[in-house]
């Protein structure tokens, strides 16, 4: 079976993904030969379709939020994956590029490695937090691993893995909104009192878990502190959710201290005093904007059983692993209770000092997320399959 040098397969099945996908896209188009073009194939969004990216499906019909979701959708998930299959089968590109997206992608992987295709994989899977079993799968079936976290490199070399630190994607035109008077202004919030950020996820169950208990601690912080507060409603969140969860939570009176938002969380994040974040990415993307914030995170009693057997990482918060100690405090599961959140926000709220040390901490950040332009960094492994 012979591959076709000009052809790319490319897969992602989330929103940030189709934004990495698409900057990638475009990094190998602008470092061809002048009169040279590349075709792509594959699975995306809305930014890899104008990228030029023929898209087998929108990952509109992909996403899923949770288990249950998923699960409803497995008939679409075959359906997509035999496409995919088909087309490599009928047209081999000289290499697939796999974007997060783990349960579907490492099925891939292991079908089209099988057929001959180098396979890239790209932002790791949290193999090294959970079901580590699966780096089994990585050393069998990918080539090269692509990753976004400094110390993920290390981790696959050690298992066998070839893996290149590439840097975080989240670097890459990194700009964000520093007009707090503005921003707020559209809030209809003043700029003088004190402004934290509530960031509790885009997934359902998560709001369901971390947003009641955001609320109740911001109640106690304003029985203390005269602030104001922004509910981020993320990309991919059920504003109407967020907005019901709003509502049973806070009496009348209150509701004016209160917003949604529907933008960029790098934006609230920096037009905000404090925050509270949903560990995850967030919390590299408050680290870079320099707002100090608690790491936080709630779950079903029973999924909290299940993970604390399978993961392995004692700091849960993704900006602590990255430093490779707690530099921002973390409330997880049941430390995470409304009166130690407002406990703990009202210290950094009411003095200067303690947040300025937390930006002092956070500042390193950035250097360790690397100095590379990911894009720049994954076209160079994709052109040695070329």
């Amino acid at each position: 079976m012979s591959r076709h040098a000009r052809e790319i397969m490319i897969v992602v099945g989330e929103p940030s993904a189709d934004q990495y996908g698409a900057r990638l896209v475009r990094m190998l188009q602008s470092r061809l030969p002048s009169g040279d073009s590349l075709r792509f194939y594959g699975t995306g969004g809305d930014q890899m379709a104008e990228a030029g990216v023929r898209l087998v499906c929108h990952l509109r019909e992909l996403a899923s939020i949770g288990p249950r979701e998923a699960a409803a959708h497995l008939g679409k998930y075959l359906s997509v994956y035999r496409q995919l299959v088909a087309a490599a089968g009928r047209n081999p590109p000289a290499v697939a590029v796999l974007i997060d997206f783990p349960e579907f992608n490492l099925r891939l992987a292991k079908k089209l490695k099988r057929a001959g295709i180098p396979v890239v994989y790209y932002v790791s899977p949290q193999i090294w937090a959970w079901r580590r079993g699966r780096v089994r799968l990585v050393r069998r079936y990918v080539d090269k691993m692509a990753v976004i976290l400094p110390f993920e490199e290390a981790f696959y070399r050690e298992h066998g893995v070839q893996a290149e630190f590439v840097g975080h994607p989240l670097l890459e035109d990194f700009a964000c909104n520093r007009d707090r008077e503005g921003f707020l202004r559209t809030l209809g919030l003043p700029s003088a009192r004190p402004t934290v950020a509530l960031l509790p996820g885009s997934r359902r169950k998560e709001i369901d878990y971390i947003l009641p208990t955001l609320l109740q601690a911001a109640r106690r912080i304003r029985s203390r502190l005269e602030a104001q507060f922004i509910v981020s409603a993320a990309h991919g969140a059920d504003c109407g959710q967020v907005e019901r969860i709003l509502s049973r939570s806070l009496d009348e009176g209150e509701q004016g201290a209160f917003r949604v938002f529907r933008g960029r969380a790098r934006d609230l994040l920096s037009c905000s005093d404090f925050a509270f974040v949903k560990s995850g990415t967030a919390t590299l993307e408050a680290a870079i904007v320099g707002t100090p914030f608690l790491v936080v995170y709630r779950i079903s009693a029973i999924s909290w059983f299940l993970g604390r057997i399978l993961i392995r990482s004692q700091l849960k918060g993704l900006v602590n692993l990255v430093v490779g100690r707690e530099i921002v405090p973390e409330f997880i599961q049941a430390d995470a209770t409304p009166a130690a959140l407002s406990r703990a926000g009202l210290e950094y709220l009411q003095s200067p000092e303690k947040r300025d040390e937390m930006k002092a901490r956070l500042s390193k950040v950035p250097g360790l997320l690397g100095a590379r332009s990911a894009s720049e960094s994954v076209a160079s492994i994709v052109e040695g399959y070329m």
